[in-house]
């Protein structure tokens, strides 16, 4: 190549298919033009057109060049690829100085473009390390051909984000803007056919219409003397009602059986129509609640207009991805979808993520409706981070937030222990006390003494329809053995979450054709599991996992009232930290004679007696976003502590075998695959996976995936031999 090249010999990408490389101007440009636009959302276009423009400038050097010449010719003669390449990053970094004010800002994301999210240390270290390059000095002289001679002058930032805290947000999702328009013209270059696949099948307006329809339908069907439908239909045109206030924070507190999952997504339509919102994201705790809400939501909006994206969702690929299904793979890597359906865990760990592919959907939660569901489920050591970011996305990012739960948080205004949101959320429902009272549909008995075991299996055996939530899997266990038969099922994270959803079938076709069923759970099934029992015992723990394992209790009101014990059983275990001392406190609560545990407003303060005797920031989490230390907060921020490994167990006729032995036969896994295999994975411990080796127990079939040669049983799951984590699965 010349010394002196023409812009059409600038590469940014080797050829593809058709043997057409990418321009290297075009390629700035049109990023540039995405991430201006996506940018946008949030009052930001200029700068993210700058960052865009800036990233892969170093790519114009002739080192560069030549890496890119040498992999097409690897390519064409069937060579290994070339190592190593030139830093194409510095160069923009070192642009960006002549910047001013905006130059930190802009140097960050394209910094981390490729491998992630670095602090403002590893900018400075990356500056000096180029003063003198000379790759980067001619990468900078040819920024002119490239059409970089003169960027936008006016760019600013926002000074909603002079703060710290609300600076280091704002670079994640300009980060973002950046990070998910360089993927989607790379894509365009080698994919071109992909981009009609990312283009959404139906309007927010076309699915309310669906919407409205199917509530047509169920309105017309429901027996309105019933006064669960009168309290389900009052709760939504209560959320029809409010949809049309600003956006905000909204509480949605519904009794069990209220409605909830379909006024909460009538509400967050609406309200996204009205307010020219972009899509509609439900964060769920837990992916046994997943499974029945996305049935709901499909049944309403069809299959191809829901997107599904957690660790467990599985593709059929027996005869190939049909299009409906690429489009939904596609969508999972950006959001850019009208409803999503996802974990809390996915959500929140993206939000304080730092890898690309983690934080390349951020820029779409800006002007989106977030459904917060069982929302009391939030770590407690991690409330005060998770707050903190909803606050700026809706003061910020034109997000709407719905607390939605049977049990709301004390989440309003500051103490000395948490701050809450400012201004207070609005209440969606006006007097909700009065809905619980006239849902009232089980009556609690605190036991006054300890029970043994044997005694609850004893009082359990004489019910022909019981359940029993217990703190613990051995709990769990113990007690399915003590009433072994075969109309007693167990429930726990001992079983894969494929043996689970079989289980809990099994469970609701008893229950609704009236058999004996008996169930030993743990916490798995007691928030938003849609099952139906006369009785219902819970081992004493934490106030608002009583109730919501009493929401499984005479449901659908069938009875005039159902039956729900709480009882404190001799040697029972639980998770250590702030589950233990929500057990303390609502062991004190449920002393008191006159505690109501039918108004929601006993959990205001029962949170707020949380708060105080918990930390909500336990990991540091603010300190280290004080300091915009992206990779720290990324490793600290784990709504489950990665303490535990996912083992992959044979189970089912079919099960995970045929993609077992791809995997090892290729010695790699694919994304699909793993999304696969989560539906037969059960945690266990870290620390006693080398313990499991050598009783050979465990193998590892490729790096890091790890397959249980132990006995799995088809009632209870993995050998009871193994230690007992926290049963706290998301």
């Amino acid at each position: 190549m010349s010394s002196h090249p023409q812009i059409e010999e600038l590469w940014a990408h080797t050829p593809n298919d058709n043997g057409e490389p990418q321009p290297l101007r075009d390629h700035l440009c049109q990023v540039a033009e995405l991430a201006e636009r996506f940018a946008s959302a949030f009052n930001a276009g200029e700068l993210g057109r700058i960052t865009g423009l800036l990233h892969d400038v170093g790519k114009a050097s002739n080192a560069f060049q030549s890496y890119l010449r040498r992999c097409e010719e690897a390519r064409r003669t069937g060579r290994p690829l070339p190592r190593t390449s030139t830093d194409h990053k510095l160069a923009g970094i070192r642009y960006a100085l002549s910047l001013g004010g905006i130059a930190g800002i802009v140097a960050l994301p394209i910094l981390g473009h490729h491998g992630g999210l670095l602090d403002p240390s590893n900018v400075r270290n990356a500056l000096c390390s180029c003063e003198n390059n000379e790759d980067v000095n001619e990468a900078i002289q040819r920024c002119g051909i490239l059409g970089i001679g003169e960027l936008p002058t006016t760019a600013v930032i926002p000074s909603f984000a002079s703060e710290r805290l609300a600076c280091e947000t704002f670079v994640r999702m300009l980060y973002s803007a950046l990070v998910d328009a360089d993927f989607l013209n790379t894509e365009n270059h080698w994919q071109p056919d992909r981009e009609r696949l990312r283009q959404p099948t139906a309007s927010l307006n076309e699915l309310w219409e669906l919407f409205e329809a199917n509530q047509r339908r169920l309105q017309s069907e429901a027996d309105p003397s019933l006064a669960v439908n009168q309290v389900r239909n009052e709760v939504y045109e209560a959320c029809i009602a409010a949809a049309d206030n600003p956006p905000g924070v909204y509480r949605l507190t519904v009794p069990t059986g209220g409605g909830k999952t379909r006024s909460a997504m009538a509400f967050a339509l609406k309200h996204a129509i009205k307010h020219n919102l972009d899509r509609v994201i439900v964060a769920i705790p837990y992916t046994s609640i997943i499974d029945q809400n996305v049935r709901v939501y499909r049944e309403i909006f069809g299959y191809a207009n829901i997107l599904e994206h957690h660790s467990s969702v599985q593709f059929d690929e027996n005869n190939g991805y049909s299009e409906e299904t690429q489009r939904l793979l596609l969508a999972s890597e950006n959001w850019d979808f009208p409803i999503i359906v996802t974990t809390t865990v996915q959500l929140f760990e993206s939000l304080f993520h730092n890898k690309p592919s983690r934080c390349r959907k951020l820029h779409n939660i800006a002007r989106s409706v977030i459904i917060l569901d069982e929302v009391q489920t939030l770590p407690v050591e991690l409330v005060r981070p998770i707050l903190d970011i909803l606050q700026e996305l809706v003061a910020n990012y034109g997000v709407t937030v719905v607390l939605s739960t049977a049990t709301q948080p004390a989440f309003s205004g500051e103490s000395p222990y948490l701050r809450g949101f400012s201004p207070e959320p609005i209440e969606i429902v006006p007097d909700p006390a009065n809905h619980f009272e006239r849902l009232r549909r089980v009556d609690y008995e605190i036991a006054p003494e300890q029970w043994s075991w044997e005694r609850i299996a004893e009082e359990m055996g004489e019910c022909s329809q019981v359940m029993c939530v217990v703190n613990t899997r051995n709990d769990a266990l113990h007690l399915y053995e003590l009433l072994q038969d075969s109309d007693t099922f167990h429930l726990s994270t001992l079983m894969c979450p494929a043996h689970r959803r079989e289980v809990l079938e099994e469970i609701r076709r008893r229950l609704a054709s009236g058999e004996p069923c008996r169930v030993c759970s743990t916490q798995v099934v007691e928030a938003g599991v849609d099952l139906d029992f006369p009785v219902v015992f819970r081992a004493m723990g934490p106030l608002d996992r009583i109730v919501q394992a009493a929401g499984r209790c005479n449901r659908e009101g069938r009875m005039s009232s159902g039956r729900v014990v709480v009882f404190d059983p001799m040697g029972g275990g639980a998770p250590r930290g702030s589950y233990a001392t929500a057990i303390a406190e609502a062991r004190r609560l449920l002393g008191e004679d006159r505690l109501n545990l039918h108004d929601p407003n006993v959990f205001e303060r029962y949170f707020s007696l949380l708060w105080q005797d918990c930390n909500t920031d336990a990991y540091r989490i603010q300190e280290l976003r004080t300091r915009m230390n992206y990779p720290e907060v990324a490793n600290r921020f784990r709504l489950i502590r990665d303490d535990t490994v996912p083992v992959i167990v044979n189970y089912g006729n079919h099960g995970p075998t045929p993609v077992l032995e791809r995997i090892i036969r290729n010695e790699t896994i694919s994304r699909e695959d793993w999304r696969t295999l989560q539906s037969y994975s059960v945690s266990l411990y870290s620390r006693d996976l080398d313990r499991y080796r050598s009783e050979n127990l465990i193998e590892e079939v490729i790096q890091g995936l790890y397959l249980w040669r132990g006995t799995y049983n088809e009632r209870t799951g993995i050998s009871p031999e193994i230690t007992d984590p926290a049963d706290l699965i998301v």
